[in-house]
């Protein structure tokens, strides 16, 4: 092998410099990114740790819901708790004056902590029709409540339109 003159020496010293920074520029690269990804778990892990606090330090105002909601939540019953819903809207709906539009059973949702069954309905009736339908509706202790309900002024005053959503909540079944 032949020697290297004196400019293939300086090409060579400028060749390894070069790959040199390159190789420090990508581990600098790298060690940024992963500086960013820590970071960012931080930031979540310390809004989370946040939220947790908030929750204990509440702990002492949700303790008598919780025991509320342990005595009067019921598991799901046998058969189906969506068509006793159904007919229980219905019933307290006619008994208050209001006509049903239309009516729908919505797919129950389950939750980790409940399970709630509901029905929409599409109402006609007078406001304090809407009122007495409310008031013979909401029953905590059965987990019985409207959970949407917007009114509208019907083309023919004093009557009203209303969409309702009647839901009833049940016990999450633990396996």
């Amino acid at each position: 092998m032949r020697t290297l003159t004196a400019h293939e020496k300086r090409l060579m010293l400028f060749f390894g410099l070069a790959v040199g920074v390159g190789l420090h520029l990508l581990v600098l690269k790298f060690v940024l990114n992963l500086d960013r990804i820590n970071r960012r778990n931080l930031v979540r892990v310390s809004d989370e740790l946040l939220e947790a606090q908030t929750w204990v330090s509440q702990k002492d105002e949700w303790a008598p819901k919780i025991e509320w909601l342990q005595k009067y939540l019921a598991p799901v019953s046998e058969g189906n708790p969506a068509s006793a819903l159904q007919k229980t809207a219905q019933s307290s709906a006619t008994t208050a004056g209001l006509k049903i539009e239309e009516q729908t059973l919505q797919p129950a949702r389950t939750g980790p902590f409940c399970t709630v069954y509901a029905n929409r309905m599409r109402l006609t009736g007078s406001l304090e029709q809407f009122i007495r339908w409310g008031v013979a509706v909401y029953q905590p202790e059965k987990g019985m409540a409207i959970t949407a309900l917007n009114l509208k002024l019907s083309p023919e005053p004093p009557k009203m339109i209303g969409e309702a959503e009647v839901a009833q909540f049940f016990k999450a079944q633990t396996p």
